[in-house]
């Protein structure tokens, strides 16, 4: 092999490694941590009720929230669980992109790419796993707002 081929096998290797990490990592912060910063997790689901733990901005926990669905809208209380239950994919998503993201800045700056460039492509990566974030997040409150 050539040393141009050994550098950019090295190369697509060391990505690949850092993808791996990025996943690892994330998964660790989205799944066993339970971080989720502005997110909810289900306290506790009787038959007409559900207990709500909302976090702020930080993680930390805010007051709880008793949600009891409408009268024949009782279909809601499953879709805000359902709802809850899948957030940690889409932090997981999320934090993937961030790490990948500050990776790819770093190696490009190092490469010495025009900094405007570097911006714009970090924003396309961490752009589409922020907006399905927030608009699942959005999901969520809306059902919580309704009930209010």
């Amino acid at each position: 092999m050539t040393e141009q081929t050994l550098k950019k096998v090295r190369s697509v290797l060391l990505y690949i490694a850092f993808i791996t990490i990025s996943l690892l990592v994330s998964y660790l912060l989205a799944y066993p941590a339970g971080y989720a910063p502005l997110g909810y997790e289900v306290i506790s689901k009787q038959e007409e009720t559900v207990k709500i733990q909302p976090y702020n901005t930080w993680g930390i926990e805010k007051e709880p929230i008793t949600f009891q669905p409408v009268e024949g809208e009782e279909w809601e209380m499953e879709r805000l669980v359902d709802l809850i239950e899948k957030q940690d994919m889409w932090y997981l998503l999320f934090f993937a992109s961030c790490f990948i993201a500050f990776y790819s800045v770093a190696k490009d700056l190092w490469k010495g790419d025009n900094l405007q460039k570097v911006a714009w492509k970090t924003l396309f990566v961490v752009l589409f796993p922020a907006i399905s974030l927030v608009q699942h997040l959005h999901d969520i409150q809306e059902i919580l707002k309704n009930s209010l």
